[in-house]
């Protein structure tokens, strides 16, 4: 009877041993042929850590430049046009006065949309891949011109320039993978600036200039979404595209305005190296 009770107390003993143990040791217990031999998840994993390696962006101090499009929101045109359809008024007062042998005037109108190619260049100190300041200075030039013809048949050229030096600070937010369901999304950014108009800021004309003056607290913000698609060794392409609010005014009582606005939509492309 005691050798019963001893044989099933081993048992016990053994059976307690081999289920008490993690799934490791029971892993380890089954047979290798018996386990699955799934290995097409090993290259994905893989290619995934190659991935979010590759996207990530380095810490420390960045230099860029970029080049982009504007359209600016520049409503004060109206004002040009004004000055214009005056100049032409004349014109064909004195053309109706007199019209024998001579041409009729001709005006040309100012075109209704504002174009420029902003420049700007800058440093940037990356926190790490979500966060980033920067401290950026710019150039804008927007140059519109028409002709308009007397009845002598004499052309005039008549224009208006707008020219901006733009300085900046900017912070950049990336956008967390949780809020777009996309690979790579930490190459999206929300970029916040606030800008400075630099002396030589101003607008001359046909009709006279106006310089803008400097306003020590701020003339106004941008706001764009950034998307780095490309990457090269130690260089970044950056693709933006978003709204600027630019207010400029002129305190001079000789300036052809008092105020006007340098904003609008930009779309842009910026190179980080």
């Amino acid at each position: 009877m005691k050798s019963i009770k001893a044989v099933a107390f081993c048992l016990f003993l053994l059976f307690k041993t081999v289920f008490s143990q993690d799934d490791s040791t029971f892993v380890q217990l089954l047979p290798q042929d018996s386990l699955p031999q799934d290995t097409s998840i090993a290259p994905l994993l893989a290619n995934d850590t190659t991935d979010s390696d590759s996207i990530k962006i380095k810490r420390g101090l960045h230099f860029f430049a970029s080049v982009g499009v504007q359209l600016i929101n520049f409503k004060e045109r109206s004002k040009f046009q004004g000055f214009l359809d005056a100049q032409y008024d004349k014109y064909m007062d004195d053309y109706m006065e007199n019209s024998v042998g001579y041409s009729t005037p001709m005006e040309q109108d100012f075109q209704t949309v504002n174009l420029a190619f902003p420049i700007t260049a800058g440093i940037i100190w990356q926190f790490n891949e979500m966060h980033s300041i920067g401290l950026g200075a710019g150039f804008l030039y927007d140059k519109e011109s028409v002709i308009l013809k007397d009845k002598h048949s004499e052309f005039r050229n008549l224009n208006y320039t707008l020219q901006a030096f733009p300085v900046f600070i900017e912070y950049r937010l990336g956008i967390s993978q949780n809020l777009i369901s996309m690979r790579d999304v930490d190459y999206f950014s929300v970029l916040l600036r606030y800008y400075w108009m630099l002396p030589h800021t101003e607008i001359y004309s046909s009709w006279g200039n106006a310089k803008a003056d400097f306003e020590p607290l701020g003339n106004g913000f941008g706001v764009s979404l950034g998307y780095c698609f490309s990457k090269w060794e130690e260089f970044e392409i950056w693709g933006e595209m978003g709204y600027l609010s630019l207010n400029v005014k002129s305190d001079d009582e000789k300036s052809v305005l008092d105020s006007w606005n340098l904003g609008g939509m930009s779309v842009m492309i910026r190179v980080v190296f």
